[in-house]
């Protein structure tokens, strides 16, 4: 899974039979983050606000809104585009300035799938690494060879014990980086 780096808002218009689609895109971390996104990006003097969001990689979370478009013209098609590429925490917020002209159905789900399109196109992406819990036992004459391959390898060290021979640590640490403690391990 990917999102957005940072906390970079990422733009683009685009114009179809002269209605107009402002997308923006941002990284989001939470409901809250959502909420506040969506209340300062939509515009009150716009016929549409739509948008779509997925929030989260272990429990994921997400939805999306037509906001009066014909159903599943608008809020759908932005959530295919986040689902297709893969993304999470990132909301697609797209801003319709209705130019007079009626679209149909096929045309505005193409129009709000175009506009979510181009600014996943635009934006710059990274990797979400999933980090694990887990608690290492070993011997209090390996301490060493221990912290330097965990200094390392950048793996978090949240608490150390000390019982009599041995060594507790608790630890952040990505799938591969589990893998790599496990065969030190052993």
């Amino acid at each position: 899974m990917k999102t957005i780096k940072s906390k970079i808002l990422y733009s683009e218009t685009i114009e179809i039979k002269k209605s107009k689609f402002i997308c923006h895109a941002v990284q989001v971390n939470s409901k809250e983050e959502l909420d506040q996104f969506i209340k300062d990006f939509s515009a009150n003097d716009a016929r549409h606000n739509c948008y779509a969001y997925k929030i989260g990689s272990n429990t994921i979370f997400g939805g999306y809104n037509d906001d009066g478009e014909p159903k599943g013209t608008a809020g759908k098609p932005i959530f295919n585009v986040i689902e297709k590429n893969d993304l999470t925490n990132i909301c697609i917020l797209v801003t319709r300035y209705f130019g007079g002209i009626k679209l149909g159905a096929g045309p505005l789900t193409r129009a709000y799938t175009s506009s979510a399109a181009s600014i996943v196109k635009k934006a710059d992406f990274e990797d979400i690494k999933q980090i694990n819990n887990l608690s290492i036992y070993f011997k209090i004459n390996n301490i060493k060879e221990i912290e330097s391959f965990l200094n390392k390898n950048n793996i978090e060290i949240i608490n150390k014990k000390f019982e009599d021979t041995k060594c507790i640590f608790d630890l952040n640490a990505s799938k591969n980086q589990i893998e790599d403690i496990i065969h030190l391990l052993n």
